[in-house]
């Protein structure tokens, strides 16, 4: 089937609230739906790429010709059902050299746009470092739809004006760029998350999704294993969360198919 490539930029500029897993099994569940699903891993850290398994990626897999050079994107690699262009600690100092090249902002995008030329995907799910970088600038120049898994604590809601800001800021260059949810994690049946869910469902309103509960054996196990939530019996509930997230997500971007 063909049809739109919708390119979603995953964004939390706080450590700690699930970004890279929330690729990781949203572009799972996507793909055991039938989508034709490409995650990019734009993270120096490389934790997107280690749990999905690939543990000795070289730089010339990753995005770093389409940054420095304007190459096209490498031929990504095929793991639990999507495709992956996975990241190198090399990216780290790609980040640095950007700062001092022409459209230091917009490299990513045109090697994007040739994907979306191709018509080779339905979903882009773009994994960026948790900073507010060139790299990221890429990334939220090349996106279509952000998704900011947003953790349910204190630090959560205190990383909200500065997301908010930062969507706002990229979406002057980028105009087409809008939010599809903010996916809270790491929720659990203290007092403190309930009234950051309270607090959250006041100021975001509809744009709200989940909560995902946090359950740090599940995926502690999925990430050491290198694999997506869903192939471990144990991760029956932790799925249909991911499952229902999902059902958001593609209500938000308008795919009924």
């Amino acid at each position: 089937m063909t049809g739109q490539t919708r390119v979603i930029l995953m964004f939390i500029h706080a450590g700690g609230a699930g970004k890279t897993s929330t690729t990781r099994d949203l572009g799972a569940e996507l793909a055991r739906r039938g989508k034709r699903v490409l995650l990019i891993d734009l993270d120096p850290q490389a934790n997107l790429t280690t749990w999905l398994g690939v543990y000795d990626a070289e730089p010339a897999q990753t995005v770093q010709g389409a940054l420095m050079d304007y190459a096209p994107l490498p031929e990504p690699l095929r793991v639990h059902g999507m495709d992956l262009i996975p990241s190198h600690l090399s990216l780290a100092r790609t980040e640095r050299i950007l700062g001092g090249l022409t459209n230091s902002e917009g490299r990513l995008q045109l090697a994007i746009d040739a994907l979306r030329e191709g018509d080779r995907y339905d979903y882009i799910l773009l994994d960026c470092p948790p900073s507010l970088g060139r790299i990221t600038s890429n990334a939220a120049n090349s996106a279509d739809w952000v998704v900011v898994p947003i953790q349910a604590a204190l630090k959560g809601l205190n990383a909200l004006d500065g997301v908010q800001e930062t969507i706002t800021e990229h979406s002057r260059t980028n105009r087409g760029l809008k939010v599809a949810m903010y996916l809270v994690t790491q929720m659990n049946n203290t007092r403190v998350a309930h009234e950051m869910m309270d607090a959250f469902r006041e100021i975001l309103g509809d744009r709200l999704a989940g909560p995902m509960t946090s359950r740090p054996a599940v995926y502690g196990k999925a990430q050491t294993e290198g694999r997506p939530i869903g192939t471990d019996r144990a991760d029956a509930d932790a799925l249909r969360e991911i499952a229902a997230a999902t059902d958001t997500l593609l209500q938000r971007v308008g795919d009924q198919a």
